[in-house]
């Protein structure tokens, strides 16, 4: 359990420190033997490589915010990696909740690069042959802070996860080799939203493909789909499917 205490350092404390604590554990103890990680935290070794591309989103972000799943969109429209620290990167963005729009920015700074025991090669082992050369999740801290200036607004903060692999050309990539997988998930973050100046603190999480701790909310098998009860939530364009 060595790398989880390591990341324990920035959980999130309160009312909502036991989603985080959950996820943590989940990813030093996953269900499938795949996903098992190496203790070793490889972060000075894997920091050389920018990974700007492959934190924004090439899909459309699924998120809910508050006990209720009430939707949140989460739009990234820039992710900049600093020049002095190699594992620390600049977001910026914008939220939609209920039609109140908020710009954002803030930081992900990555904490631990993590690789597989064993690599997937897809359905088929298609890419058994691509020569790749390590798989692996990339566990870091967010804090994402919007506009004083507008309203309903507060701070996201709290951790996220990215699975990635190495090519042949020694390139980071985005993990996608397992899409077809009913599982397949990546960008995902576990969080919290607070207002500014109140003590209103919410459970916020979003990611691409599914979403953390999302309950009922998600009764897909082979994908997201939407429980229609909270279509009123937001979720109303998931009703035609």
């Amino acid at each position: 359990m060595r790398g989880l205490a390591f990341i324990l350092i920035f959980c999130s404390t309160g009312l909502f420190a036991q989603q985080t604590n959950d996820w943590l554990a989940s990813l030093e103890n996953p269900p499938f033997s795949s996903e098992k990680l190496v203790a070793h935290n490889k972060l000075a070794y894997y920091v050389k490589h920018d990974l700007s591309s492959i934190l924004m989103p090439s899909s459309e972000v699924l998120g809910y915010i508050g006990n209720g799943y009430q939707r949140i969109h989460v739009n990234f429209e820039s992710v900049e990696r600093s020049k002095s620290l190699s594992n620390l990167y600049f977001i910026k963005g914008k939220t939609v909740v209920s039609g109140n729009k908020c710009d954002f920015e803030g930081t992900v700074t990555i904490e631990q690069f993590r690789e597989f025991k064993h690599m997937s090669y897809g359905l088929d082992s298609m890419y058994s042959t691509a020569g790749i050369k390590a798989q692996g999740v990339a566990i870091g801290s967010y804090k994402f802070s919007e506009n004083p200036n507008q309203k309903h607004v507060g701070v996201f903060q709290g951790v996220m996860t990215l699975w990635w692999y190495l090519d042949k050309n020694g390139e980071i990539q985005f993990f996608d080799i397992d899409k077809h997988s009913d599982r397949f998930k990546n960008n995902q973050y576990v969080g919290t939203w607070s207002e500014y100046g109140k003590e209103n603190t919410r459970v916020c999480n979003w990611g691409e493909f599914r979403i953390p701790f999302s309950g009922d909310l998600d009764w897909g098998a082979g994908g997201f789909s939407v429980n229609p009860k909270y279509y009123s939530k937001g979720w109303e364009a998931f009703d035609k499917y």
